[in-house]
């Protein structure tokens, strides 16, 4: 009968699309949700992205805009001087934010943050990328989980990450490794600054998966959205952290700070149709992450050293030719490390 029950309770969930096993939750009605929803676009993409694909690309993601917000809490953010800027200049009753200089993803992300919190209402602010990865569809479920979750959690500062069911198909191999390994590090990181306070992290409403805790497709309280403002404006001048610290600090701030992150998974294309990571020297730039976080909580470079050498052996970077790029962030995190034993030795 047990068995019964849950396959019951399974069947429930997957019909609601909620991704839980054993409980259920009701999605908002669409008018509800745009009565309560702001969404936030940065938008960039490198020189070599040609105008058509642009106009392609950004005109797919503009398409029914308002299905789920209203027109005027949809803030795209981008670059002045860019081809991209002059795309959505020619998109009738399009709000756009123009950034006289690039503060990477993290500053254009505050910046429509900023800006939508201080013009609207809207209980809960959604970010979205612009490169067609993230379905409007998929907002419904967010949105009716961050309501869930505040209701449940009875906490006011939630986020919820759009979890995506593959990290490999759409990026590749290897950035799939260097989130996976950089992910796990991170949590490590955050359960060590809690537990120095008698805490743990809440992970209550991460479905059972793995965080993906650097899709950019999230949703955000309206107090959680303020402190992600917050964060995002005080990052240091520094293209790499401005550019891969968008989605990986907030969420250890928002747990540090007493919130609560969930995730539901989302779609995702198989491939990216464009990237702007392909050039990406992944070994100085999550490195460089990983020791600023470390710095931002008051944790030993020796003790953020640690963490990623429990988890190298988890990935299998560290048994291909990118070993190098593994080590090359671990001297970054802590410079006076000894040496780790190579494979075949573990």
């Amino acid at each position: 009968m047990a068995g019964s029950k849950q396959a019951r309770d399974r069947l429930k969930a997957e019909e609601k699309g909620t991704g839980f096993v054993g409980a259920t939750i009701d999605l908002l009605p669409v008018g509800r949700m745009r009565d309560l929803l702001a969404v936030v676009i940065p938008v960039h993409f490198v020189a070599s992205v040609r105008e058509q694909q642009v106009r392609n690309i950004l005109g797919g993601l503009l398409e029914e805009t308002n299905l789920f917000c209203r027109r005027e809490r949809l803030l795209t953010v981008v670059d002045q001087g860019t081809t991209a800027e002059r795309v959505l200049g020619e998109v009738s009753g399009l709000r756009v934010h123009r950034l006289r200089r690039n503060r990477g993803k993290a500053g254009a992300v505050a910046a429509g943050l900023a800006e939508l919190l201080a013009t609207s209402d809207a209980r809960f602010f959604a970010t979205r990328d612009c490169d067609g990865d993230h379905a409007q569809e998929d907002l419904s479920r967010l949105v009716s989980l961050a309501a869930h979750v505040e209701r449940v959690a009875g906490n006011s500062k939630v986020a919820v990450m759009g979890a995506r069911p593959s990290l490999e198909k759409p990026m590749g191999w290897v950035r799939d490794q260097w989130e996976q390994v950089t992910n796990a590090v991170l949590v490590d990181l955050v359960q060590y600054v809690l537990a120095r306070t008698g805490r743990v992290l809440d992970r209550r409403f991460w479905n059972g998966w793995k965080p993906d805790i650097q899709s950019g497709y999230r949703v955000y309280s309206r107090e959680a959205a303020e402190l992600v403002r917050d964060v995002l404006a005080g990052l240091p001048e520094d293209p790499d952290i401005l550019t891969f610290a968008c989605e990986f600090i907030p969420f250890a701030d928002l747990a540090v700070g007493a919130g609560v992150t969930a995730q539901a998974q989302r779609f995702t294309l198989v491939e990216q149709p464009v990237s702007s990571y392909g050039d990406v020297n992944f070994g100085r730039v999550y490195g460089r992450l990983l020791a600023f976080a470390g710095d931002r909580y008051g944790v030993p470079n020796t003790i953020v050293r640690s963490f990623l050498d429990n988890r190298l052996v988890e990935t299998s970077l560290f048994f291909s030719d990118l070993r190098r790029e593994l080590l090359k962030a671990r001297g970054l995190i802590d410079p006076d490390a000894p040496k780790p034993l190579g494979a075949p030795f573990l």
